[in-house]
């Protein structure tokens, strides 16, 4: 349960807005913002996804609302942002979770996966950066989860490489008082409890201790998470 008291990162009240909120990173730092008293605003495809997350966060004893939101689809862009500004005016964060999966072998690449990378990790980027210069107020933040570097494919890398050329430009253009910053991890998402330090870096990044930090791209070496024991597929048999 959060307590204002404990409120050590200044982030108690602010409205954070976290994109990929229904599942993996991103639920784990939606729930993290709740506990340390933010006002979460949940963004998924999945309308029941967002909205379990929404409960959870408001379990810890903060404020959160779902919203069904795709930031690679631009109508879903536009009408997730005038929702927001409809509720709260402006936003004081955004955490996009780029979600962009490939685990095909590069000279296996076909077009069209290609153009789901770029759509999910590259274009959604691109907006959410551009709705932030907007919405942000002064003392603002985006932080972006880019692909991890378990994904070592040339298509993979070189979208890494174009998602940290926006935060690196965005950095020139946003008031000199709102931070954006990005954050790779080593690995996919596994358990929350595995996921901790890429947690405690978005929660950092985005907390006033990271005041004045601009431009920079923080990679976070992630535990694996243990091997299951055999018997827990026998359980799984008939």
């Amino acid at each position: 349960m959060y307590s204002s008291s404990q409120d050590l990162l200044g982030l108690a009240g602010r409205n954070i807005m976290i994109t990929g909120a229904g599942r993996g990173f991103g639920r784990s730092i939606a729930r993290a913002y709740g506990r340390n008293g933010a006002t979460v605003i949940a963004v998924d495809p999945d309308v029941e996804l967002a909205a379990e997350v929404a409960s959870q966060v408001e379990s810890l004893g903060s404020s959160a609302i779902p919203i069904r939101g795709d930031m690679a689809v631009v109508l879903d862009v536009t009408t997730t942002f005038e929702k927001i500004e409809e509720l709260f005016g402006v936003l004081d964060g955004i955490i996009h979770v780029t979600s962009g999966e490939s685990k095909t072998a590069f000279v296996e690449l076909l077009e069209g996966e290609w153009y789901d990378l770029l759509n999910a990790d590259v274009k959604s980027s691109l907006y959410v950066l551009q709705q932030g210069l907007r919405y942000l107020r002064g003392n603002g933040f985006v932080t972006i989860i880019l692909p991890p570097l378990q994904m070592r494919e040339p298509h993979v890398t070189s979208i890494r490489g174009a998602v940290v050329g926006l935060i690196q430009g965005a950095t020139q253009v946003f008031p000199s008082n709102v931070r954006v910053n990005g954050v790779i991890p080593s690995r996919e998402p596994s358990h929350e409890e595995y996921d901790q330090p890429l947690v405690r870096a978005a929660l950092g990044l985005g907390s006033l201790v990271s005041e004045g930090i601009r431009g920079q791209i923080v990679e976070v070496l992630l535990p694996e998470p243990p091997a299951p024991e055999p018997y827990d597929f026998l359980q799984d048999l008939p």
